[in-house]
C-alpha cells in the first residue's frame, strides 16, 4: 500500500517534459498568429498608401485640368514642397490663379487672395508644353511611399487652336 500511495503522490503534477512540450506548442501557435497579423497589417498599410496616392492624384488633376483647359495661356514650370509657383489667368474678366505646395505637401490653389487646399499629399507638379501649343503634359507626384507619378495630357483651346 505504501508503494501505491507513493506512486500516486509522485504522479500528482506535470513533469518537466510535459511543461516544455506545452510551452513549445504555445510558442509555435503564437509565432504563427503573429506572422498572420504582420502579413495582414502590411497589406492594409500598402492599400492605405495606394488609396492616399489615388486620392491626391484625383483631387489635383480635377482642379489643375479645369484651370489649364480654361487658361488664357498654358503656363509651364514645376512646383515642389516649399519651392516654385504655377500661375495662370482665365475668364473674360481675368481671374488669376496660383498653385503652390506647402510644407505639409498640400497643393494650394489661390484665387483672389484666398487659398484653398486643392489636394493633400503631393510632392511635385510639373506642367510642360511646347511654345504656342494647345496641349500640356502635367506630371503629378503624390507623396505616399511607393506612389508612382501620374502623367496627364491637358488640352487648351481658348480660340480654336489647330
Amino acid at each position: 500500500m505504501t508503494a501505491s500511495l507513493y506512486r500516486r503522490r509522485r504522479q500528482a503534477g506535470f513533469t518537466l517534459i510535459e511543461m516544455l512540450m506545452s510551452l513549445a506548442i504555445v510558442t509555435v501557435v503564437t509565432i504563427a498568429m503573429g506572422g498572420t497579423f504582420l502579413v495582414g497589417y502590411t497589406a492594409i498599410s500598402r492599400e492605405a498608401r495606394a488609396i492616399a496616392a489615388d486620392t491626391a492624384i484625383s483631387d489635383a488633376s480635377l482642379t489643375l485640368t479645369r484651370d489649364l483647359q480654361t487658361a488664357a495661356a498654358i503656363p509651364t514650370g514645376s512646383i515642389t514642397s516649399g519651392a516654385g509657383s504655377l500661375s495662370l489667368t482665365y475668364g473674360s474678366v481675368a481671374i488669376g490663379v496660383a498653385y503652390t505646395i506647402d510644407a505639409n505637401q498640400n497643393l494650394i490653389r489661390t484665387v483672389g487672395g484666398q487659398a484653398f487646399v486643392a489636394a493633400r499629399g503631393m510632392t511635385s507638379v510639373t506642367v510642360a508644353a511646347a511654345p504656342a501649343s494647345c496641349y500640356a503634359t502635367v506630371t503629378l507626384q503624390p507623396s505616399a511611399t511607393g506612389a508612382v507619378a501620374q502623367t496627364l495630357t491637358v488640352g487648351n483651346r481658348p480660340g480654336g487652336c489647330l
